[in-house]
C-alpha cells in the first residue's frame, strides 16, 4: 500500500554521452574519482491512472529550462503511463507499470523496440522499477519477479522470483538488491546473483521497504522502510514504525538504522532527504544526513514546497532538486544550491516522480 507523500515545443537537443543510470554503482579510475559533467536530466512524470498523460522531458541545465514531451514529440503518441525510467549507455529504458510494457528508447526519445509484458494467462506484467549494470537492465514486477535484459540483443534472458511485490532496487558488486514490499506487509531485502539469476538470500529490513533504492558514493545500499504509516488510526504509538534509512553492506549484509526518511538523494558523504509521515505532518523535515558522522543538518523550511514529492541533486554542481507535487494539477521542481539557497523553478508534467541526471 502507498499513500502519497504529503496529501496524497523544443525538441530535445542531442546529448553527447550518457552514463548514468538512477542506482549504478560508482565508478572510478585507477582509485581516483573521476571528474563528472552533468550535461541534462530527464524528468520521470507518471501521470494519472489510466490517464495516457505520462511523458519524458528533457531539463537543459544551462538555459534551466523543461521541453515538452519528447516521448509524444518522437512517436507521435502517449507513453501510457511512466513508472520509471533507467538511462544507461546510448538509451533509455522506460518501464510502464499499468500500460504493462518497457520500451527501449534512443537519448531523443524514440522508440528503437517496444516489449509488452504479460503472465502466462495473458495477464499483465506490471513492471516497476529498473536498475542496470555490466550490460544488462534489471527490472522488477508484480508477478513476484525480477528480470534480467540483455542490451545488446535486446531480450530478456532470464528472471527469478524473489517475493511479494518487489519495487525498487539497486545494482552493485554482480548483486541486485531488491525491495520487498509486500504491499506493505513485508520486510526483506532480496539479493540476486546478476550473472546466474539467483536469489542467495533475504536480508531482513523494517516493514514495507518500496521505492528507494540506491547504491552510495561508499558503496553500501541505502534503502528506505515506509514502515507502518505512525499515527493512523488504530495504531498505537508504541506500535509506530516510522519512515526509515537503513544502509546494508553489499559483502556482509549487516544492515545499520540510519535516520527518518521518505525520499532520498546521495552526493558523496551526504544524504539529501525528505521525511514526512502522513499522519504526523509535525514530523516533517528536510535535511542532510552526513553518512560517515551521522551528523543532521536542517537544508531547507518544509513548509516552503507546498507538497514534496521527491528529491535528486546534480551529481556536478550538488544542486538539489525538490519535486513539489500537487495532485491534479502540472508539478514544478525547486532548484537549490547545495548551502540550501533557492536558484529557481520550472514547470514539469502530471504527477511527477523522478529525475535521473546525464553526465558525461
Amino acid at each position: 500500500m502507498k499513500l502519497k507523500f504529503i496529501y496524497l515545443t523544443a525538441a530535445m537537443p542531442l546529448i553527447a554521452a550518457m552514463t548514468s543510470c538512477n542506482n549504478d554503482e560508482p565508478g572510478t579510475d585507477g582509485g581516483t574519482e573521476k571528474p563528472v559533467i552533468t550535461t541534462g536530466a530527464y524528468i520521470i512524470n507518471t501521470g494519472n491512472w489510466g490517464a495516457n498523460d505520462g511523458s519524458i522531458q528533457w531539463y537543459d541545465i544551462d538555459k534551466g529550462t523543461a521541453s515538452s514531451d519528447i516521448y509524444a514529440t518522437s512517436n507521435g503518441k502517449g507513453i501510457g503511463d511512466l513508472q520509471d525510467l533507467c538511462v544507461y549507455g546510448s538509451k533509455l529504458y522506460a518501464v510502464s507499470s499499468t500500460s504493462s510494457k518497457i520500451e527501449i528508447l534512443d537519448k531523443e526519445g524514440k522508440i528503437i523496440k517496444s516489449m509488452p509484458l504479460t503472465m502466462s494467462n495473458n495477464k499483465p506484467l506490471e513492471p516497476r522499477f529498473a536498475t542496470a549494470g555490466d550490460g544488462y537492465v534489471f527490472f522488477t514486477a508484480y508477478d513476484g519477479t525480477v528480470s534480467k535484459l540483455d542490451t545488446l540483443s535486446q531480450e530478456i534472458v532470464s528472471s527469478v522470483k524473489v517475493g511479494d511485490h518487489p519495487e525498487g532496487l539497486s545494482y552493485t558488486k554482480g548483486k541486485v538488491f531488491v525491495n520487498i514490499s509486500g504491499y506493505g506487509k513485508e520486510n526483506t531485502v532480496a539479493v540476486v546473483d546478476a550473472k546466474t539469476m539467483t536469489k542467495v538470500k533475504d536480508i531482513t529490513v523494517l516493514l514495507n521497504p518500496y521505492t528507494q533504492s540506491i547504491v552510495g558514493s561508499d558503496g553500501f545500499v541505502y534503502i528506505v522502510s515506509n514502515g507502518n504509516y505512525a499515527g493512523k488510526d488504530g495504531l498505537e504509538e508504541k506500535d509506530y514504525i516510522y519512515g526509515t534509512l537503513q544502509r546494508i553492506n553489499p559483502d556482509t549484509y549487516q544492515v545499520e538504522e540510519l535516520c527518518n526518511a521518505t525520499y532520498i538523494a546521495n552526493k558523496g558523504d551526504k544524504m539529501y532527504i525528505l521525511y514526512s509521515e502522513y499522519y504526523l505532518p509535525e514530523r516533517a523535515r528536510c535535511f542532510v544526513y552526513d553518512v560517515k558522522t551521522g551528523k543532521e543538518t536542517d537544508f531547507v523550511k518544509f513548509s516552503d514546497i507546498p507538497t514534496p514529492g521527491g528529491i535528486a541533486v546534480d551529481p556536478e554542481t550538488e544542486d538539489v532538486y525538490i519535486i513539489n507535487q500537487p495532485y491534479g494539477a502540472l508539478n514544478d521542481i525547486y532548484v537549490y544550491d547545495k548551502d540550501g539557497n533557492k536558484k529557481s523553478k520550472f514547470e514539469a508534467g502530471q504527477y511527477t516522480t523522478g529525475i535521473r541526471f546525464v553526465t558525461e
